[in-house]
């Protein structure tokens, strides 16, 4: 036998036992990017889904600011409503809030009126569903806390308020992968908005034939 062929015999019989058993397995490779991947996976969900539900509630609260401020200066610039035209006037939310859903919204246009020691009371009120607010009974003070700067006496202000409750869209995914990180849930998240404006053409904005 050649003395060569056999030594080239025995150094392939050694690269074989290196590549071979427990020491390929180790050095193995392809499998390490799929099980990364696996094992970040869960956080990339949450990472992804923590940005949906952050960038839709900004984007439902800046429409909601404008909801209110909308509604608030339409009806200042009136001297007399009425509840027809308070209830097209407040359909506006709907197209504002576009092309999200209206379901849970609500809008509250009310006037409030300040004595002459500059307590207020509500004139009238009205909402989208076409009733007086809740809580916004004629004669009696807003159920909301009003800036002392605005308070003055012998004077009237228009109030616009939107309230909605916000569903992210992927809550419940978002609740499975909170199980991996012990996270508190996001099923919804309330937002409102309140805006001031003082009658343009009067000195108080009335409605005819509104409750009170």
């Amino acid at each position: 036998m050649n003395p060569g062929t056999d030594t080239l015999r025995r150094q392939a019989g050694i690269r074989v036992l290196k590549t071979g058993g427990l020491a390929g397995f180790w050095a193995d490779k392809r499998g390490v990017s799929a099980t990364e991947f696996a094992m970040i996976l869960p956080f990339l969900l949450f990472l992804l889904v923590g940005m949906e539900v952050i960038t839709g509630a900004l984007n439902h609260d800046r429409k909601i600011s404008r909801i209110a401020s909308s509604v608030t200066d339409l009806v200042a610039q009136e001297q007399t409503v009425d509840p027809s035209g308070l209830d097209a006037l407040l359909k506006v939310g709907d197209t504002i809030l576009a092309p999200y859903s209206s379901t849970e919204l609500e809008v509250i246009v009310a006037s409030v009126s300040f004595d002459e020691d500059g307590d207020p009371s509500i004139d009238w009120s009205r909402d989208n569903h076409g009733s007086a607010a809740d809580g916004w009974s004629p004669g009696a003070a807003p159920p909301i806390t009003l800036p002392d700067t605005i308070a003055t006496p012998n004077t009237s202000i228009v109030v616009g308020q939107t309230n909605l409750t916000y569903r992210p869209t992927f809550a419940n995914l978002y609740k499975e992968l909170n199980k991996f990180f012990s996270g508190d849930s996001i099923d919804s998240i309330d937002l409102s908005d309140v805006y001031y404006v003082r009658p343009r053409l009067t000195d108080t904005v009335t409605c005819e034939d509104c409750p009170g």
